[in-house]
């Protein structure tokens, strides 16, 4: 029975209490009793401590959330529930916001009971008496799994294309702005690659859309299966990669861009059919050619350009000096 439970408080007052939380002063038997009700049967997980911390009253949530007993909890302190997700200054901040008055409200990781790790949305704040000096505190946790799930899976699908799951154009460029500020602080090079089918539209012209989309998921897995953990591989149009290598001049990036281009010049099978396969590409290296975005993605597309020129199926470096790279359009531009 709920009155068999251990209960908390319920004659103080709230302040800063959410309103899906509060707690009512306590004017008769009846307010008892159906507040209790409600904290037991409440789909958030709720604690209450004293204003020492020591925990008093978990509610049959937490104890589902937790993994917890309330006799295994009570008396003992929220730290309980900490994970390393969170740094001393973290846990301060909360404590000095609640012990002042105010209601702190954030994100937090927490370890259940078996030791794993959980995302809750948290709610902590005083709870003073009728003269207003803080008698206990309450915690209202809520699990954010599945919604961070959600945030995960629109975040995903807005930076990364549908078809081959790489990094889109916008994810590119705000990597390669990231490891620029990189390369500026450790003074590395960092090269920028701009990778384009040969005949891609002949492809779809004879096999079908179908068989040029199996081709691309195709190569997308080769290009991936090319470059390092740190490098990123993104699709940044109808049939052209990008790829940012850091930590890497013409001549590390050359072996890297090499083994690309190799692993996709031939056949590839789709139902009945071998179809032809190649890539052009091109490539600048920052500082040398840019030391911005936009700059280095120019330069690397007009070198893609020059090795189109050049018959396709080979890797271009761009220089100042080569009348191709000169002569080449580009019409790529960071964002």
């Amino acid at each position: 029975m709920i009155m068999q439970r251990s209960k908390p408080f319920l004659s103080s007052r709230t302040k800063n209490a959410p309103a899906t939380a509060l707690l009512p002063i306590k004017p008769s038997l009846q307010d008892d009793i159906s507040f209790s009700v409600w904290l037991e049967q409440s789909p958030d997980a709720l604690l209450i401590t004293d204003t020492a911390g020591t925990i008093e009253y978990v509610n049959p949530a937490f104890e589902s959330l937790s993994g917890y007993a309330q006799g295994e909890v009570r008396g003992q302190s929220p730290s309980i529930l900490k994970s390393a997700a969170h740094d001393a200054a973290f846990y301060r901040t909360m404590w000095l916001t609640i012990s002042s008055g105010g209601a702190f409200r954030g994100m937090l990781v927490i370890r259940r009971k078996n030791g794993a790790l959980i995302h809750v949305e948290n709610t902590s704040w005083p709870i003073t008496d009728s003269e207003g000096r803080i008698v206990h505190y309450a915690c209202q946790i809520r699990d954010a799994t599945e919604r961070l799930q959600e945030i995960d899976k629109l975040t995903h699908a807005a930076t990364h294309d549908p078809l081959t799951h790489l990094p889109n154009r916008t994810l590119f460029h705000d990597r390669l702005r990231q490891a620029l500020r990189q390369a500026a602080r450790r003074e590395e090079e960092l090269a920028v690659a701009i990778l384009d089918f040969d005949r891609f539209r002949d492809i779809n012209t004879r096999h079908g859309h179908p068989a040029g989309d199996a081709v691309l998921r195709r190569v997308a897995r080769r290009i991936a299966g090319c470059v390092r953990e740190a490098d990123t591989v993104a699709r940044i149009g109808g049939d052209e990669f990008a790829l940012i290598l850091p930590s890497a001049g013409e001549h590390a990036s050359t072996h890297v861009l090499e083994k690309v281009r190799d692993s996709n010049d031939g056949t590839m099978q789709h139902n009945a059919y071998l179809i032809g396969v190649s890539l052009s590409i091109g490539a600048a290296i920052y500082p040398r050619d840019g030391t911005d975005a936009q700059a280095l993605c120019k330069k690397a597309d007009r070198a893609m350009y020059a090795a189109k020129q050049a018959g396709g199926n080979c890797v271009r470096f761009h220089h100042a000096s080569d009348p191709n790279c000169a002569r080449a359009q580009c019409p790529i531009t960071a964002t």
